[in-house]
């Protein structure tokens, strides 16, 4: 799938940043443009023994596949989801699976007053 100003799905980038990995995904996603984020997850989890945080701030979509694979990658390691845009928050919320992901700001920084 193509996103909608013809960018290509995919991973923008995939690194260490502080106490966690951060992989930031960009453009539409189904089924076929999957692979891309799971094998740079693979890539992420043997890399690096802390939390994973996926920045979904250039997602234009996704569908039940990439839902999937962030609720599978959760269950391996702790995960977190940045900047889920309306329609990503909107699946995550219909779905519950919202419940499944760690706080972002807990991950980056877990000795934060969660009252501020």
């Amino acid at each position: 799938m193509d996103s909608g100003d013809g960018v290509e799905a995919g991973v923008y980038y995939s690194e260490p940043y502080g106490s966690v990995w951060v992989i930031a995904l960009h453009g539409e996603f189904d089924l076929d443009t999957l692979s891309v984020v799971q094998s740079v997850t693979e890539q992420a989890l043997a890399a690096f023994d802390g939390p994973l945080v996926f920045d979904l701030a250039m997602v234009a979509f996704c569908d039940s596949a990439l839902l999937n694979h962030l609720v599978r990658t959760a269950s391996r390691r702790r995960t977190a989801l940045a900047h889920p845009g309306a329609a990503v928050s909107r699946l995550l919320q219909i779905t519950g699976a919202e419940a499944v992901f760690s706080s972002y700001e807990d991950l980056v920084n877990p000795t934060a007053d969660p009252d501020q």
